[in-house]
């Protein structure tokens, strides 16, 4: 009899401390989609900025600010660091910080590149006041630099996969 409630009582331990977990987990939602974002003018800000749509999970409306870029010549990569805004609903937004690695892709033109980059949020408003997460970002980035690119004509076209928690 002392074994069995020894075990009840440990079992109901256990659950106890999985519940509260699982309640977290249905904070957090799997995410994926499709963006395509345009180098836009932007100036004031030095380095440029993106905008563009994406679909999918999360369909928004998305600006970048790219905060620095850095280049190493012997290789053609380019990291950068951004600020990310994505705009899912009139009230709801959530802010993430960007870190991007392009890598010239060989045998295309010349600025065409490999992105590979990263956004963890930050927090947001609306419904995601608060959120946390990653976002996995790949794709290709097409005249990111070199004759035939800037504003207007340069733009990427990616894929999303990751994480978003809600507070709430």
């Amino acid at each position: 009899m002392k074994y069995t409630t020894t075990l009840a009582a440990l079992s109901l331990a256990v659950i106890s401390l999985v519940s509260p977990a699982r309640a977290d987990d249905s904070k957090c939602k799997k995410v994926n989609g499709h963006a395509t974002w345009t180098l836009i003018p932007a100036p004031f800000d030095p380095n440029g900025r993106i905008l563009g749509p994406s679909t999918g999970d999360l369909k928004a409306a998305i600006s970048a600010i790219i905060l620095s870029l850095s280049a190493n010549p012997s290789t053609g990569v380019i990291t950068a660091d951004s600020l990310e805004v994505w705009v899912l609903g009139a009230t709801d937004t959530f802010v993430a910080n960007g870190h991007a690695t392009f890598t010239p892709i060989p045998g295309q033109p010349i600025g065409t590149v490999q992105d590979n980059l990263t956004l963890t949020l930050t927090g947001g408003t609306g419904e995601f006041a608060g959120a946390t997460g990653t976002i996995n970002v790949t794709g290709v980035g097409h005249n990111i630099f070199g004759p035939g690119s800037g504003p207007g004509l340069g733009y990427f076209d990616v894929d999303y996969n990751g994480t978003v928690c809600k507070a709430k």
